[in-house]
């Protein structure tokens, strides 16, 4: 039985999907729950911690609405301790 490259290859896991994943769900909610849109480009999460570059105006409404983002986020299987 011959053996491709390709094979091993494809039954390794992809770096950065996950976490490409995680930002674009995290930007998700954050549009649906903020009215305003959040590009996945605006989000970071590093050692369970959301940093986000966005305006302070809109950081301000985020910190507002931690709880229901923290438990939506939850739902989706993703761990996230503090907001930056």
């Amino acid at each position: 039985m011959e053996r491709h490259l390709s094979d091993l290859l494809a039954r390794l896991p992809i770096p950065g999907l996950k976490e490409s994943t995680n930002r674009h769900i995290v930007a998700d909610l954050l549009t649906e729950i903020l009215h305003t849109p959040i590009t996945a480009s605006q989000i970071k999460i590093k050692d369970e911690i959301l940093s986000l570059a966005i305006p302070p105006v809109l950081k301000s409404a985020v910190y507002l609405h931690t709880e229901d983002l923290l438990k939506r986020l939850r739902e989706q299987n993703i761990v996230v301790v503090a907001i930056k």
